[in-house]
């Protein structure tokens, strides 16, 4: 541990020498927070300003991070080139913090199957479809963790997004990939950051709340009824209430 600075080795001894620490998980790509895969991270800063929670650099683990020993919160906001490359920085936080259980860990995430500005805290469901989430469903060799989807839309639905010669030989494959990794244009960026972002902060401290009550309910002994959280699913009625 001596690697580290005493700031860092103290935030992993204190996640690691206490069970069911909760971890928020920012996937993207703190460098470039205008572009769309990386809106998750957008949320998570909103989140961890309202706590007034400060960032730890971690170069050694291409993160930032930040801890809150009143909750035993650990958020982590990644700084991979690619957000496919984001489980490379869960595999060593897990060799740092064994302790850290999928039960009560939590992705915060682009979802280019959700209109733009769906936002619904999950609990499982299918990851495939999402590189991102591809990664970190491979370290933890289930999909069987929470998540927050912030919907970005899809190219198809996007009349702002313009596809080129290069990227319209299948649709819907080869156009997602420039699609999700390009900035938001001015017009959507607004949106995102005076709606969006604040109602996917607002949707983390809810799933902190069911996260803890999971715990306690753990501890008691009580058996966690899982059917309780809901599913991932496109909601195109939110849409206008979240627009307004």
């Amino acid at each position: 541990m001596s690697r580290f600075s005493k700031t860092l080795s103290s935030i992993i001894n204190s996640v690691r020498g206490k069970s069911d620490p909760i971890v928020l998980f920012g996937v993207g790509n703190f460098e470039s927070i205008t572009s769309r895969n990386s809106i998750g991270i957008k949320a998570i800063n909103q989140f961890a300003g309202q706590l007034g929670l400060k960032w730890i650099d971690f170069p050694e683990n291409c993160s930032k991070i930040s801890y809150s020993p009143e909750n035993h919160l650990l958020l982590v906001k990644c700084d991979t080139y690619l957000a496919k490359d984001n489980f490379e920085v869960l595999k060593r936080l897990l060799i740092l913090m064994p302790n850290i259980k999928t039960d009560s860990f939590c992705a915060i995430h682009y979802e280019h199957l959700y209109k733009l500005g769906i936002i619904e805290g999950v609990f499982g469901g299918r990851t495939r479809h999402n590189e991102a989430l591809l990664g970190i469903s491979s370290v933890f060799q289930t999909e069987n963790y929470h998540r927050i989807p912030i919907g970005i839309a899809h190219p198809v639905d996007d009349i702002s997004f313009t596809t080129t010669p290069y990227s319209i030989h299948t649709v819907y494959q080869d156009t997602v990939k420039p699609f999700v990794v390009n900035r938001f244009p001015d017009a959507q960026m607004e949106m995102v950051d005076r709606v969006i972002v604040p109602s996917a902060a607002k949707e983390i401290m809810k799933t902190i709340s069911n996260i803890k009550k999971h715990i306690a309910q753990k501890n008691d002994g009580s058996e966690f009824d899982l059917s309780t959280f809901k599913t991932p699913r496109i909601d195109y009625n939110n849409i206008d209430t979240i627009q307004n």
